[in-house]
């Protein structure tokens, strides 16, 4: 045995459960204000932080002195203070930014709180379906996406399709397959007034709240929710744009599904994939801190909640090169991958006329 090695490694591992322990307490952070009250305010000891958060002086004592062990606030040692700096701030402090991590953070712990029902997964080979993740997952999920996505669907993702907006400006049709809690058709519909917008999801209570938002943003006589799986995606009459985000490796049947969503399409019609950005070799991919962090998240819920389903457990990193086979298996007749700046996301525009055969 080559102790060096061993020591090298056991280090890692501690180094790994203080880095878990301090994202648990940067979610603290998060939604006591703490992070905000340090934007812009330079060195603070930890006396002054919690006179200006009203938290108790030695919460905040403690919660530092894990932060700048973390490297998620800077310490000086001279004076004894700490700082967060405005690079960091970017990602912590701000909801309505499409750079807050706070969303991503906030869905940890009930992810991780998974574990034991996934150990009893892994020795049946058994599902977790989507309900049991508890009734705060699609809020969770929501929180992960809802800046980038409203910061990013029609500035940036959409004007990569020009001929899908001028169809939405021309009154066309939109549904989002997976829409969750409908930020995407919410979104789309507050862009393009003169357009039809529909959204479905198999989960009850994501499209009750969908519905909820939607009354609150006074377009609930614009918008259809569907409480419905993937079969159920209306076709007549077709979409201009069918979209999914992060949905396609969740489903039961995937290949089913990209038939489906081919057969809704308008003449013309576009499909807009979205999926992990993620390479097809695995060696490339453990080397990428966004790939580790997709490929953790689809261990713990994306292929168990998928087997549940009686579905592949396709897994969120399955790649641009297994998506191209299978949307050629699904009978479209091109696969573009757009041209949009993202270091999470991969964006796919695939499309197909009515009316042509499945393969």
């Amino acid at each position: 045995m080559d102790k060096d090695k061993s020591s090298r490694f056991m280090l890692k591992l501690v180094g790994d459960v203080g880095t878990t322990l301090s994202a648990g307490l940067l979610v603290v952070g998060d939604q006591s204000g703490l992070f905000r009250a340090m934007a812009g305010a330079g060195p603070l000891s930890s006396e002054a932080l919690a006179g200006r958060t009203g938290i108790s002086p030695r919460y905040v004592e403690e919660w530092l002195a894990v932060m700048s062990g973390a490297n998620y606030v800077e310490h000086d040692p001279g004076t004894n203070t700490f700082s967060l700096p405005d690079e960091h701030a970017l990602f912590l402090t701000d909801p309505s930014s499409e750079y807050y991590f706070g969303g991503l953070f906030q869905g940890l712990p009930g992810l991780l709180a998974m574990t034991p029902k996934l150990v009893d997964a892994f020795k049946t080979g058994k599902g977790i379906s989507f309900a049991d993740f508890g009734s705060d997952l699609p809020c969770s999920l929501e929180a992960m996406n809802r800046q980038v996505y409203e910061n990013r669907l029609v500035r940036s993702w959409l004007p990569a399709m020009p001929e899908v907006v001028k169809r939405l400006e021309a009154g066309g049709r939109a549904i989002d397959v997976g829409c969750g809690t409908g930020v995407i058709p919410i979104t789309i519909a507050k862009a393009f007034p003169s357009a039809t917008v529909a959204g479905l999801d198999f989960d009850a209570r994501s499209i009750e709240i969908a519905r909820g938002y939607a009354r609150e943003s006074g377009l609930d006589d614009r918008i259809s929710f569907l409480a419905e799986p993937i079969e159920a995606l209306p076709s007549e009459p077709g979409w201009d744009l069918i979209s999914s985000f992060d949905v396609i490796h969740d489903l039961p049947d995937p290949l089913g599904a990209m038939k489906c969503i081919r057969s809704a399409l308008n003449a013309g019609g576009t499909y807009l994939m979205v999926e992990p950005k993620v390479s097809d070799q695995l060696e490339k991919n453990v080397q990428n801190p966004f790939a580790r962090m997709f490929q953790a998240m689809s261990c713990l819920h994306c292929v168990p909640q998928s087997l549940a389903q009686g579905g592949p457990g396709l897994g969120a990193c399955w790649g641009e090169g297994r998506a191209r086979a299978m949307a050629s298996d699904a009978g479209f007749a091109s696969f573009e991958r757009l041209d949009i700046r993202s270091p999470a996301m991969a964006f796919y525009a695939l499309r197909a006329d009515r009316g042509n055969s499945l393969r």
